[in-house]
């Protein structure tokens, strides 16, 4: 019943995200052809004014496009989850030999699929539009200054590209469920405002958020990683200071999302019975 549950659930939210996605990659080879191809090619002079006013123009329209697609993204996941199990929908939902539980793991998997998608989509679009055949050249004529500059150097120095990518995958993967149970949390949460429900889920949201960013913001100073971002003496390894974010990041979103999902679940259970 699971897989059918978050087969209908993809299946919800394709119609909209495959066709959003679809623009993005399009948008994104519009831009290639008759803007950063032209610009960031090999003989441009960076410094007229045609140029810097072009790529001016492409970073704000990039933006523009990239933020309207993961904003879309979050919202057709909310949405669904919310007319799905809260709205008159949630009726008949409730009809169907399916445990709270059961609902929740299905959405928070689909969901989640769904944010990894979008950010794998964006990755692939700035490949799209920035790695024209000069600015690939450069870029590896280069490979070492920029390692260096990132800090990839030491104890890290035979760290190969793929598995930084490989890292920053595992990471992404964390951060997507976070995100999205994150976001069932509230809705579950703003339930229980029986007068203002979507209000209640919006202040949940940032109220949660708010909780975390300090409660990460104080870990952060006890554990000294604060004083040794903002100390210009000392000297620190980028990888090892982007290892120590990074693994802290990845706990502190692993211990909030079990905390957070529990709340959920023990709400849909108790206080929303949905079997």
């Amino acid at each position: 019943m699971l897989g059918k549950l978050i087969k209908y659930d993809l299946k919800s939210m394709n119609r909209y995200l495959i066709l959003i996605h679809a623009f993005l990659l399009l948008a994104s080879a519009a831009m290639r052809a008759f803007l950063t191809g032209p610009v960031l090619s090999a003989g441009t002079d960076w410094r007229s004014t045609e140029a810097m006013l072009s790529f001016t123009l492409f970073i704000i329209l990039y933006f523009i496009i990239v933020s309207a697609a993961s904003f879309a993204t979050s919202i057709v996941i909310v949405v669904r989850f919310y007319k799905n199990l809260f709205s008159g929908q949630g009726y008949l939902t409730r009809t169907l030999p399916v445990t709270s539980g059961q609902h929740l793991l299905a959405k928070t998997i689909s969901g989640s699929i769904w944010v990894i998608v979008n950010f794998l989509v964006t990755v692939l679009s700035i490949v799209i539009v920035v790695a024209t055949p000069y600015v690939v050249s450069q870029v590896k004529a280069n490979n070492s200054f920029i390692r260096t500059a990132l800090g990839i150097t030491g104890e890290y120095a035979d760290m190969s590209w793929w598995t930084i990518i490989a890292i920053l995958m595992a990471m992404m993967i964390i951060s997507a469920v976070s995100s999205v149970i994150t976001y069932f949390a509230s809705i579950a949460i703003g339930q229980l405002v029986s007068n203002h429900r979507v209000l209640g889920a919006i202040a949940a949201y940032f109220v949660i958020t708010t909780i975390v960013s300090i409660a990460s913001f104080i870990c952060m100073a006890i554990l000294g990683l604060l004083g040794t971002a903002m100390d210009p003496v000392k000297e620190v390894s980028g990888m090892n200071y982007f290892f120590d974010i990074s693994s802290f990041s990845c706990i502190v979103s692993i211990a909030f999302s079990v905390i957070l999902y529990i709340a959920a679940y023990w709400i849909m259970k108790k206080k929303i019975d949905l079997e």
